[in-house]
This record gives structure tokens, sequence and C-alpha cells, in this order.
């Protein structure tokens, strides 16, 4: 079951968006998406869920869950005992599979549009399923180097999500991009070209961590140290190196896989958070195209 939370309990933080459901379920199937509104005077209370007129009164939902995961971390404990916390953290990436869905059917549900940009979007978020059903099952098959291998092509993702944003004109980038023409061809709203380098700057300003993660993830992509430490290890003894052979992991830390975890979600938090903003927009009335 869900962590639903009942509203007659709790409201959540205005304009942070949220799933909302009448009966409580293990999956989100009917959900609305949607964001609490509340009047300047704080008497009037509802949930912005289709367009800038449709405001849901509080007792029309029983219950809410916000869309992004929250925040998480490490627990301070031996290595060994961190194996439950990888199964619950990859539980949490495992559900975005869900919520990217029907985050998607509301953007293609909305009454404005379709635009060519929820096209480009579909692509970006159908992409980011099959990384996020890979990367699982990698970790799940003890193949750590070739899950973390592609947390960079998920973050790449956001990186390419984010250019439309950049861009002086959303829907004709995304036209270009169907079309096939390169994104790192392609100038922003300040005539710079959106390379990757570039592209990964400007996504750090919003969130700084992702320099860090694109760098870092990058030695996974290309032949690294990386591929080296993984192989090899010191003995027991710490006299001689010992070279594993192999296609499964080799003294991994579970903690490093928590770590590939948490930037897969966080990734997921961030495409949820923009994908949500333009279903915002689209929500409210004459939308230049």
């Amino acid at each position: 079951m869900l962590n639903w939370v009942k509203l007659s309990d709790n409201l959540p933080e205005e304009f942070k968006p949220v799933f909302l459901i009448k009966n409580e379920t293990d999956r989100l199937g009917d959900a609305d998406i949607g964001h609490l509104m509340i009047s300047d005077d704080g008497l009037q209370q509802g949930f912005l869920v289709d367009n800038d007129t449709k405001v849901l009164k509080l007792h029309a939902r029983h219950s809410w869950l916000y869309l992004e995961e929250k925040t998480f971390f490490v627990p301070d404990l031996p290595d060994i005992q961190l194996e439950p916390t990888v199964l619950d953290f990859l539980n949490r990436l495992r559900f975005f599979d869900e919520k990217l869905r029907r985050l998607s059917f509301w953007m293609i549900k909305s009454s404005q549009g379709p635009y060519a940009l929820d096209y480009y979007i579909s692509g970006i978020v159908s992409r980011a399923l099959s990384l996020i059903y890979g990367f699982e099952t990698l970790i799940v098959s003890r193949n750590y180097v070739s899950a973390a291998h592609l947390v960079r092509p998920h973050l790449d993702n956001f990186l390419r999500l984010n250019a439309a944003w950049l861009s002086d004109k959303p829907h004709e980038f995304a036209t270009k991009v169907w079309k096939g023409e390169q994104v790192g061809n392609l100038r922003d709203r300040e005539g710079n070209l959106m390379k990757d380098w570039y592209l990964k700057k400007k996504a750090s300003e919003l969130y700084p961590w992702m320099k860090n993660v694109y760098d870092e993830t990058s030695g996974f992509v290309h032949f690294s140290n990386k591929h080296i430490y993984n192989a090899t290890s010191l003995s027991e003894q710490a006299e001689t190196l010992q070279t594993f052979l192999g296609k499964t992991d080799n003294n991994v830390l579970n903690k490093n896989k928590l770590e590939a975890i948490m930037c897969m979600t966080e990734t997921c938090n961030a495409l949820c958070s923009s994908i949500y903003g333009w279903i915002t927009t689209k929500r409210l009335k004459n939308i230049e195209t």
C-alpha cells in the first residue's frame, strides 16, 4: 500500500505537486495531479488539477501523495547491514515508472495542445522508463558497473529537457530535434550553443549536485580507474594485488549502490518537477506556440 496522506490529517505544501485520489489504493490508477492553492486571505483552499477554472475543493479527494520522492540518506551502518536499504531505495526508484506514466498522461490530456514539446517530453520519459528499468535489473543482477553506466544517460535526459526551457522558442526547438538536428548545434535564448558542457553548467545552476554526478559518472561511460578498481583489490594480508575477471560485482559496497540509486532518484525528481512545470503552464490559457 502506498503511503497516502489523508487530507483530513494534513495538507501538502502549497504549490508543491501531489497526486490526489478518492479512495486509497496501491496504484496511482485514476489519481489526479495538482497543487494546493490558498487565497490571499487564507479562507479558500483547493487543488488546481486541470485548467485555471477547475479547482477542486479539499473534500473532493480523500488522500494525497507527493510527486517527488523526499530526500533520503544512507544510514550510518556497517556495509553488510545496508542490503535492506538497497532494496528499499530501489522500490522508491521503481515507483517513478508509474509516476512518470501518470504525469505524462496528464500532460497529454491537458485541454491545451498537444504541442511539439509534448512529443519531445514523451520521448524523454520513454527513455527514462527504459533506463530506470535497466538500472534496477542490473543492480538486482549484481552488475553495478553496468548499472552505474546508466546514471549518466539518465542525467542526460534532464539536461536535454532543460535545453528546451533554455530555448526562446521551445516548440520550434523540439520540432528541430524531432527532425534530426543535434541539440549541441542549437542555440539558447542568449545565443549560446547548447553543447553538453554548457547544458551541464546551466543544469548545475538549478541543481548544484549535477555537476559532480555528471563528472563522476562519465568515468563509467569511458574506461577509467573505476573499472580497474572494480577488478583489482588487495589480498586480505595486504601483500599482493588480486585481479577479478567476471561479469558480476566484485567487492562493490552497498554504500556505492545506494549512492547510484540516489542519483537516479534525484534525477527523476528533477524530471518530474520540470514536466509538472510544463503541465501547469498548459493549464493556463493563451499559451504562445
